[in-house]
């Protein structure tokens, strides 16, 4: 190695090969995910298509000089999505449970839930492209925006909890 510095929008080699390995096994995951079959076969087909799929990635990356920057804060509370996911479910069905056995109609609406907006840079964007789209996963609610002057995001919910029909 010698004691070069990367030049502008250039990254060492180990940083790209990291983020290639990071496009392959989350590519992957996703392949395993839809095919549903960990034959030996299906394996290697979809790690051939990762492959493909990390290195197209990382090269449009390397080319366009961009590089995506996760942060923890902003992988920390999508942990709980499974949760959020699956609550959310019983919370639907009953509902459709209910509509169906009884004809009551779940009580629905909109709230407003306080999210820090953020500035106007590449960066804050991100956050919340992901803070909305994560917001929208669970099958009970869809978010519909950020409010930035009021710094809130406004949600659907097909069923709206007891609790937050109080506040």
């Amino acid at each position: 190695m010698t004691g070069r510095r990367p030049g502008p929008g250039r990254a060492p080699a180990a940083r790209r090969i990291g983020a290639w390995v990071a496009w392959w096994v989350l590519l992957l995951s996703f392949w395993v995910i839809l095919d549903d079959s960990i034959a030996l076969d299906e394996l290697l087909a979809g790690a051939g298509a990762a492959a493909l799929g990390a290195f197209l990635a990382e090269l449009i990356g390397h080319q366009a000089a961009t590089r995506f920057r996760m942060r923890i804060e902003w992988v920390v509370p999508a942990l709980g999505l499974p949760v959020q996911v699956a609550r959310d479910i019983v919370i639907v069905f009953g509902a459709l449970w209910r509509r169906l056995a009884h004809g009551t109609l779940p009580p629905s609406g909109f709230r407003e839930v306080p999210v820090r907006y953020g500035g106007h840079t590449a960066e804050d964007r991100t956050r919340r492209v992901l803070l909305i789209g994560g917001r929208s996963v669970a099958p009970n609610s869809f978010a519909l925006g950020i409010d930035q002057e009021r710094a809130v995001m406004v949600i659907h919910q097909l069923v709206v909890p007891d609790d937050a029909a109080r506040r």
